[in-house]
């Protein structure tokens, strides 16, 4: 039988009951958690990117040399192992992820007007070689430079042709050299500026403001893991769903995606247990709320492990869609449970970047 472990409506109740103003933690207490969710979560998580797309990197270079089917099958799970770490650490938003449009260069999705595919296609159309250098992925449209190009090359029913390698070859090297920056920034740049926040640094004005950009990483994706991976296939029913806007449809991870969206966010607010947002709350008296939270991650992934994938044929049967859609009512109501313990602690998350969309 299909479980939910909290029903969105109470958990909604729940929001409204909890009203207790809690003191504002410290600027130390912030600092604390800060470094353990930058040193433990998110560089480990960088570091797991740039060691899997250098992998993807040499496996197509090896599809390129001795093209084959078991050559194809390491390459397609290369993919795989990348993109499981992207979607792990797809929730920062901030730092030298954003530099250049790195975030977008990874992973241009939704693609609502199919550029991936018109643009991929006027590239291996041209089999220009000057297409193939690292100095034109510089320049490049971001709709070809990351995994979701990628996808389209290396799991589509028509075989690659040699320039096809070569490009497929081409954009892993592009992944793996973003991945690779973006975790030497961090270990180079961005922890400095995390570990300095308490002096008032040029970057951050104090720990505060370094942790609301975390907080932030935690919150704002529930809500867009709802609208784009969930409700945009779901679309207005079982017998209306539009399948193809599910991400990563054609590798058939689109439910794994979301699964490992869900437990990056659930590691993040629980830290350790001597510095979390989890422990935070309990600290500020707010045990009660801390461990619904913690309930309802933990029932979110025993919901999705129910669903039977791939997530483009679920959202077409009724029992699937069905569960899908309580899955979306018990994450809107995480949202919101996410947002008031933000209040509570007295962090401001401001402009969403999704306002308006």
């Amino acid at each position: 039988m299909f479980k939910r472990s909290i029903p969105a409506i109470l958990l909604s109740a729940g929001l409204l009951q909890s009203t207790i103003a809690a003191a504002a933690p410290s600027d130390s207490q912030w600092q604390a958690i800060n470094q353990q969710l930058t040193e433990q979560h998110v560089l480990p998580r960088y570091q797991a990117l740039a060691s899997s797309s250098q992998q993807l990197q040499k496996s197509t270079a090896q599809l390129c040399l001795q093209p084959g089917k078991d050559t194809l099958n390491a390459s397609r799970q290369a993919f795989h192992s990348t993109m499981d770490a992207w979607q792990g650490i797809q929730h920062i938003q901030f730092g030298p992820v954003e530099f250049l449009m790195r975030n977008f260069s990874l992973q241009f999705w939704p693609d609502k007007k199919n550029l991936t595919s018109k643009q991929l296609n006027a590239l291996l159309s041209a089999e220009d070689p000057n297409s193939l250098s690292s100095e034109y992925f510089r320049g490049a449209s971001i709709a070809v430079k990351g995994l979701p190009a990628l996808e389209r090359l290396l799991f589509s029913d028509k075989p690659l042709s040699a320039y096809g390698c070569q490009l497929t070859e081409a954009i892993a090297t592009n992944v793996h050299t973003m991945s690779r920056e973006i975790a030497q920034e961090w270990e180079q740049q961005q922890l400095a500026r995390i570990r300095t926040a308490p002096d008032g640094s040029d970057y951050y004005e104090d720990s505060t403001e370094a942790a609301t950009e975390l907080m932030k990483a935690l919150v704002e994706p529930i809500e867009v893991i709802r609208d784009l991976k969930l409700l945009r296939p779901l679309h207005k029913g079982a017998n209306k769903a539009k399948p193809r806007r599910s991400e990563s449809w054609r590798s058939a991870r689109s439910l794994r995606n979301i699964q490992l969206n869900l437990a990056a966010l659930s590691e993040l607010y629980r830290g350790d247990d001597s510095a979390s947002v989890k422990a935070l709350l309990i600290t500020e008296g707010q045990g009660e709320m801390a461990n619904q939270i913690d309930d309802a991650f933990r029932s979110l992934d025993e919901q999705l492990a129910a669903v039977q994938p791939p997530l483009y044929k679920a959202v077409k049967d009724q029992d699937n869609h069905a569960k899908l859609r309580t899955i979306s009512a018990d994450m809107k109501a995480l949202h919101q449970q996410l947002e008031q313990a933000m209040r509570l602690l007295n962090i401001q998350l401001g402009f969403n970047s999704r306002d308006g969309d």
